[in-house]
């Protein structure tokens, strides 16, 4: 036996499938990672062809001080300037500058410079010339003498 509704069976209707709709997804923009500048370590320096001329010049001038320097104090030293009785200024009596040799002493150096003289009287002069306390010189050393005529 067949049990039978008493009203009639459902149809069956076929509904499209939904499906949720997908969005593009967004995703957030990637940028390029900015990294500090990597500058060179401060113990290199660039030059640029302006700072290597700018240094040679420099460079030359400092070199060119040196030389016109060591020449003046090297020619005082090589050639002393001797005076004249004629270039006599101011009431000072003529003075010459005398390089001590080995084995001299102010008493030779005395009698050489006046050697008419009282040698005692020029030895002091000298020692008042040059500002010495006492009658010690050493080879090599310049002395500022009087020229007594």
């Amino acid at each position: 036996m067949a049990i039978t509704a008493p009203f009639p069976a459902p149809r069956l209707v076929q509904r499209p499938v939904q499906r949720p709709v997908q969005r593009p997804v967004q995703r957030p923009v990637q940028r390029p990672v900015q990294r500090p500048v990597q500058r060179p370590a401060s113990s290199t320096i660039r030059l640029t062809t302006k700072g290597r001329v700018f240094l040679l010049v420099i460079t030359i001038l400092a070199l060119f001080t040196v030389v016109v320097a060591g020449g003046r104090f090297s020619a005082g030293a090589t050639s002393p300037e001797v005076r004249t009785p004629g270039s006599v200024s101011a009431g000072r009596p003529a003075a010459a500058v005398v390089v001590v040799q080995p084995g001299e002493s102010l008493w030779s150096i005395a009698q050489q410079v006046a050697p008419g003289s009282d040698p005692r009287e020029v030895v002091g002069r000298i020692r008042d010339l040059n500002g010495m306390a006492d009658a010690v010189v050493t080879p090599g050393q310049s002395l500022v003498v009087p020229v007594i005529n």
